[in-house]
């Protein structure tokens, strides 16, 4: 078999002929025939490409393989649950041919009524506002306006009318006057028939009194400049209600008991001459109750 001719690329140069001797070869032929001289057929070089130095990388350490996912496991499908229609109450039946879908019917839930509670409320509050609002109001319209009868017959007690005991009154009662214009003043005076010489000595004031606790330990101070006053205690005021005090005192030389009181509509204080405390509170309680009149 013959071989394919060599087509690679070549490079033409000149051919060194060959000389016998020493003697220098002279250049022969034409310039054009130097120029066009034979030349042997030399394969070229070819270009060689290019390389280019890759980059260093830094080598990652080695990640490890994720697990392979579980295994799902094969569910079973529920059953298919066959829903009742449900009727509310109040409504008629269902109609002929009705079939239930996919989900139940809307279960409807009976209202709770909350108007009884809130009237129940309502009620409660009237109620304890209307009551306390009574109860605070209640002694004013009771005891206020009051009027004094000192003409009126005071059980186990005698009246007295001579002129120093009414005169002794009137100057103990100025410790109990003041500028309110509906204020009314009295005086009385009434002796035991068991003992001559226990007198009782009455006067006060009839008028609109805000605070009657206030306005009775004022009186009973302002007396304290006229006879002696000590120890000075309340005592209960019973089914008249207001403010009662009672203290130890002299009178006349000899010692006595001072009581008094107050509501919204009358004050007063009465010297017991020879009475102890007790005595004296149970007949203040006597004179109170025949003596005021509520209007």
């Amino acid at each position: 078999m013959t071989q394919p001719p060599d087509e690679s690329p070549t490079q033409r140069q000149p051919a060194s002929p060959t000389w016998v001797g020493s003697a220098k070869v002279p250049p022969g032929g034409s310039r054009r025939r130097r120029n066009w001289e034979d030349t042997l057929d030399v394969p070229a070089e070819q270009p060689q490409p290019e390389t280019r130095e890759m980059p260093r990388t830094r080598e990652l350490p080695a990640v490890p393989e994720a697990p392979p996912p579980p295994r799902r496991e094969k569910r079973e499908k529920p059953p298919k649950i066959q829903y009742v229609p449900v009727v509310p109450p109040g409504y008629g039946p269902l109609p002929p041919g009705y079939r239930p879908g996919p989900f139940p019917p809307p279960q409807y839930r009976r209202r709770r009524r909350k108007w009884p509670w809130v009237f129940l409320v309502l009620l409660v509050l009237c109620a304890g506002c209307c009551g306390g609002s009574y109860a605070w109001a209640r002694p004013w319209w009771v005891q206020y306006p009051a009027s004094v009868n000192t003409d009126a017959g005071v059980t186990g007690l005698t009246k007295l009318n001579d002129t120093a005991t009414t005169k002794t009154a009137e100057q103990l009662q100025t410790a109990l006057t003041s500028d309110h214009l509906d204020e009314a003043g009295f005086t009385a005076a009434y002796q035991d028939p068991a003992d001559g010489r226990a007198k009782i000595v009455v006067f006060g004031a009839t008028r609109f009194i805000t605070d009657p606790a206030r306005d009775l330990d004022a009186s009973l101070r302002k007396l304290g400049a006229k006879i002696p006053i000590s120890n000075v205690r309340e005592v209960d005021p019973g089914v008249f209600g207001g403010e009662k005090r009672c203290a130890a005192s002299r009178f006349d030389g000899r010692s006595a008991t001072v009581c008094g009181w107050a509501d919204h509509g009358v004050i007063a204080i009465a010297v017991f001459v020879g009475k102890s405390t007790d005595a004296a509170s149970d007949a203040m309680q006597n004179i109170r109750a025949a003596i005021v009149n509520r209007d």
